[in-house]
C-alpha cells in the first residue's frame, strides 16, 4: 500500500487499475519470497517468548527438558520452509519478478535500470579467432549481425554486416543483404581493402545456435537450469560470467539460509528471558527485526563483494547463513 500511494502519480493511461492490478500481484510473490526468512525469524523469536511468558518454559525445563531439544523442531519447520521457498523461486518467483519488471517498463514507463540487462545487442567470441555482435534475437535468427574475423597476433582479415543471420543447416549459416570486406596486407602502404555485396550470402562457420544463445534479463529472473547454461555460454563466448555465478550460489544458499537463521533466533531469545522480568511480544518482534537486519546487511555486503570478484561467490553466499550459525551457536551454549 506504501508503495502503491508513493508511485500512484505514475500509474496512467487506459485500464491502467488492471495493470497495476496485475504488477502488484507479481510483486506480491517476490516480496513474500524475500520476507519469508525474516517472517520466521521473528514468529520463533514470538514462540520462545510467549512459551515464558504463560510459564510453560520454565515447566519444561524444570522437567529436564533441553532448550536444543526445543529448537529441534523449529529447525524441521524451517527446513521444509526452505524446500518450499526453493519450489517457490523456481516455479513462481523468477517469473513474477520478470513480469513485474516488464509491466513497470513497457505499460508505465518506468525504466530504472533495465538496459542494463536488456540490451538486445551482444558480444560472442567464436571459434577460429571469430568474433559476432548480434542484434536481438528474431524467429530464429539475429538481426541485424556482424561477424569480424580476427588472425594472429591480432589483425582483422575480414568482416560481414548484415541486415539479419540464420542457421542454413548444420555447419552453415545464411546471412542476408551482406557487406562481406576483406583486408589484405599487399597492394601498398597499409595493405588492401576488398568489397563486395549480396543480397544472401551462405558461409560455413562451425558454431550452432545453441553457441549464440545469450539470454538477456537480470540473473535473478532466471531458472536453475538457464543460470547454469548462460555461465557455460558466457565462458565460451567470453562475456562475463560473475553475476551469474553470484545468483547461483545465492539460489542455493538462501533457502539454506533459514535454518540457522531460526535457531538464532531461538538462541537469543532463550539468552534474554529473565525468570522476574520476562520478555514482552513487542521486545521479540524487535529482536526478530534487528537479527534480520543483520543478516540483511551481512547479505548485501557479501554480495557486493562477490560480485567485484574479491571473494567466491560460493564464499560470499554463505557468509549469512555462517553469521547467522555463529549467533545461534554462542546463544544456545549460553542458554
Amino acid at each position: 500500500m506504501i508503495d502503491f500511494a508513493d508511485r500512484a502519480h505514475t500509474y496512467t493511461g487506459r485500464a491502467w487499475g488492471l495493470a497495476a492490478a496485475e504488477l502488484y500481484a507479481n510483486k506480491a510473490a517476490v516480496v513474500a519470497y524475500q520476507l519469508a526468512p525474516v517472517a520466521l525469524i521473528i514468529s520463533a523469536s514470538l514462540l520462545v517468548t510467549l512459551l515464558s511468558r504463560r510459564g510453560e518454559l520454565t515447566a519444561l525445563f524444570a522437567l529436564g527438558v533441553r532448550p536444543l531439544r526445543l529448537a529441534a523442531p523449529i529447525a524441521v519447520f524451517a527446513a521444509i520452509l526452505g524446500l518450499a521457498l526453493v519450489l517457490l523461486g523456481e516455479r513462481v518467483v523468477v517469473g513474477a519478478d520478470a513480469r513485474a519488471e516488464e509491466i513497470q517498463v513497457k505499460r508505465f514507463n518506468r525504466w530504472g535500470d533495465w538496459a542494463t540487462y536488456h540490451t538486445g545487442s551482444s558480444w560472442v567470441r567464436g571459434k577460429f579467432g571469430r568474433i559476432y555482435h548480434l542484434g536481438p534475437q528474431r524467429d530464429g535468427g539475429w538481426e541485424p549481425a556482424t561477424v569480424l574475423e580476427i588472425e594472429q597476433p591480432f589483425r582483422l582479415s575480414r568482416r560481414i554486416d548484415a541486415r539479419r543471420i540464420e542457421s542454413a543447416g548444420p555447419g552453415r549459416w545464411r546471412l542476408f543483404d551482406a557487406v562481406e570486406t576483406r583486408y589484405e596486407l599487399y597492394g601498398g602502404p597499409g595493405g588492401t581493402i576488398f568489397e563486395r555485396r549480396a543480397e544472401v550470402l551462405i558461409e560455413l562457420f562451425p558454431e550452432t545456435p545453441a553457441d549464440l544463445q545469450l539470454r538477456s534479463g537480470r540473473p535473478r529472473q532466471l531458472p536453475w537450469r538457464q543460470l547454469r547454461e548462460q555461465v557455460r555460454l558466457r565462458e565460451k563466448a567470453g562475456q562475463p560470467t560473475r553475476e551469474y555465478e553470484v545468483a547461483l550460489a545465492e539460489r542455493v544458499a538462501t533457502p539454506v539460509h533459514v535454518i540457522p537463521a531460526a535457531l538464532a533466533a531461538v538462541g537469543l531469545t532463550f539468552t534474554l528471558q529473565r525468570p522476574r522480568r520476562r520478555m514482552p511480544l513487542a521486545g521479540a518482534v524487535a529482536l526478530g527485526m534487528a537479527l534480520s537486519l543483520i543478516l540483511w546487511a551481512a547479505s548485501v555486503i557479501s554480495h557486493a563483494i562477490a560480485v567485484s570478484g574479491a571473494i567466491s561467490p560460493w564464499v560470499g553466499a554463505a557468509i549469512p547463513g555462517l553469521v547467522s550459525a555463529a549467533i545461534a551457536a554462542i546463544a544456545l551454549l549460553r542458554a
